[in-house]
């Protein structure tokens, strides 16, 4: 039996304690609200790791989901794919401008460095197999097209829905060594699903592209000059080569923002507080003066630099999954 295994359920604590206890656990991944006043919230998560993906059960009743800025930035998880296989109740909502609903059946897709809404409704109780995956393996399997607010149905969401059931089913009966080699068959599973849907998907854009665009990013978001058209001469693309890549991200530059300002967010909230000035930290994570740093702050997540550093950091992780797997045995009964 794997000892890896992640158990987390409201039934494990007092019912005056389990809407506290619910939006704690869940909130790596988004802020949890009722959605009726008089219905407490209700869930629970049984999941194992295998290799740099995590995957498992969830079940909810009637709530809400927000991922916001904010949250992307404390969460650390801005490079994962939640893929959701529904099995029962419905999902429904917005993902940053992209409608969406899912019942029984569907296949969801969301990138948990974007931000999105949703409703998760159940006659009793909802249920999905749900897979927490790096962006660079489920975008390696969409040959580079996001998937944010993706909703898979027919043929391909029946493949995939029913080989993750059945990888959900093995892994509790193998070690942790055999685990992680289902990484690999979770991988085929995504190619050959969303190659089925091939035909109903938009032209897509170079996923090698954007695989290196991300790291070029991770590695000189400092620097100042870091751009579209510094990008475009050092990865030997046009412009409008990396723009297509992005185009369903806002662009190049947006994500180069985003990732900037998220960078900042976690600098000023960190447990111990540093002594750098902002005038500094805004230099040091690529903003040309304190002004720019603190409208386009202001704009991304409603407060100052200096407000956010009086605030406070929620610790709640990294990128990584044995990380984020700590954490969610800690809510273990």
């Amino acid at each position: 039996m794997n000892s890896a295994r992640i158990r987390v359920s409201t039934r494990s604590v007092d019912p005056e304690e389990a809407d506290d206890f619910w939006r704690s656990a869940t909130r790596p991944f988004f802020v949890t609200d009722r959605i009726d006043p008089d219905t407490p919230l209700e869930g629970s998560i049984s999941a194992l790791p295998i290799g740099s993906s995590l995957i498992g059960r969830t079940t909810f009743n009637a709530q809400k989901y927000t991922r916001n800025n904010r949250l992307i930035a404390e969460s650390g998880l801005d490079d994962q794919y939640m893929v959701q296989v529904v099995l029962d109740g419905q999902l429904s909502g917005n993902a940053e401008g992209v409608d969406f609903v899912a019942r029984p059946g569907d296949v969801t897709f969301f990138d948990l460095g974007r931000t999105w809404t949703a409703d998760a409704e159940a006659e009793s109780t909802g249920r999905t197999i749900t897979l927490l995956a790096p962006r660079s393996l489920v975008e390696a399997e969409s040959k580079g097209r996001s998937l944010h607010g993706t909703v898979l149905r027919g043929v391909p969401a029946v493949v995939l829905a029913q080989c993750m059931q059945s990888v959900v089913l093995a892994l509790p009966h193998l070690d942790p060594g055999a685990a992680t080699g289902y990484e690999d068959v979770v991988a085929s599973l995504l190619r050959v699903s969303l190659g089925i849907a091939e035909p109903d998907l938009s032209p897509r854009p170079d996923r090698s592209l954007r695989d290196r665009a991300y790291t070029y990013i991770a590695e000189h978001l400092s620097e100042s000059w870091l751009g579209p058209t510094s990008m475009c001469g050092a990865l030997s693309v046009s412009r409008a080569q990396l723009y297509r890549a992005f185009a369903s991200d806002g662009g190049i530059a947006l994500v180069i923002r985003r990732k900037r300002l998220e960078l900042v967010y976690r600098e000023l909230t960190k447990a111990e507080t540093p002594n750098e000035t902002i005038e500094a930290l805004a230099r040091r994570c690529g903003f040309t003066s304190t002004s720019q740093l603190a409208r386009a702050f202001k704009d991304f997540y409603g407060m100052t630099p200096s407000q956010a550093r009086t605030h406070g950091r929620r610790t709640i992780g990294d990128p990584s999954i044995a990380r984020l797997q700590r954490r969610l045995q800690f809510f273990n009964p």
